[in-house]
């Protein structure tokens, strides 16, 4: 499932939205067993009625991760569904509309062989070989991409410049090995690490045709 991530400033406090932010929420609320609400995730969001809190709990329901548990307030026209977690997660269940398990995205993918070849350093091609599963072929030019934004952003080092017949060689750098969740591409081609809750590099905003 796709996360869409817009760059909003609310009073100076940090973007709380996407489908990580709303388990995250929902594991919080239901610490002690207690039920909740849609609104209840709504009021811990930077975007109250967010559309993609409905969409994911939706998806979560479909696969049984949450139940309907009854209804809450005693006018029908305001009456919200109250929900019981049945599966504590530790990571965020990433699925499909019908509730099935969705495959690691290509970012997840290809950040997890990056964080394996720290020693080794890779290029492109050996990246999208290494990073390919027998469920997914990562094409190399989608890797030339994401390396690109990385290297831009301050993630990679450069081992050996490229040359005629000879790819780039890129290593992680350590100190950027943030953690276990891919940097993700905005569409201000600015990078978000969801580790450390940072923006890394200069955004350069581009107009979004409605």
């Amino acid at each position: 499932m796709a996360a869409v991530l817009k760059l909003k400033s609310i009073k100076g406090r940090p973007v709380l939205r996407g489908y990580e932010h709303v388990w995250s929420v929902i594991l919080e609320l239901t610490r002690d067993g207690a039920p909740f609400t849609r609104h209840d995730v709504d009021q811990a969001s930077c975007d109250p009625g967010d559309s993609s809190v409905s969409d994911y709990l939706r998806r979560l329901r479909a696969a049984g991760v949450i139940v309907a548990a009854g209804q809450a307030g005693t006018d029908p026209r305001y009456r919200r569904t109250v929900y019981q977690l049945v599966e504590r997660r530790a990571e965020a269940p990433r699925l499909r509309r019908d509730g099935s398990e969705a495959p690691p995205s290509v970012q997840q993918l290809l950040w997890n062989t990056m964080r394996n070849l720290l020693r080794d350093g890779f290029n492109a091609k050996e990246l999208a070989a290494f990073a390919s599963t027998d469920d997914r072929l990562i094409k190399t030019v989608s890797v030339h991409s994401y390396i690109k934004h990385l290297a831009q952003a301050g993630y990679l080092h450069c081992l050996e410049a490229g040359r005629p017949r000879h790819l780039t060689k890129w290593r992680l750098k350590p100190s950027m090995n943030t953690g276990p969740k891919p940097p993700k591409i905005l569409r201000t081609h600015a990078i978000y690490d969801p580790n450390t809750n940072n923006l890394h590099g200069e955004p350069v905003a581009e107009e979004v045709s409605p």
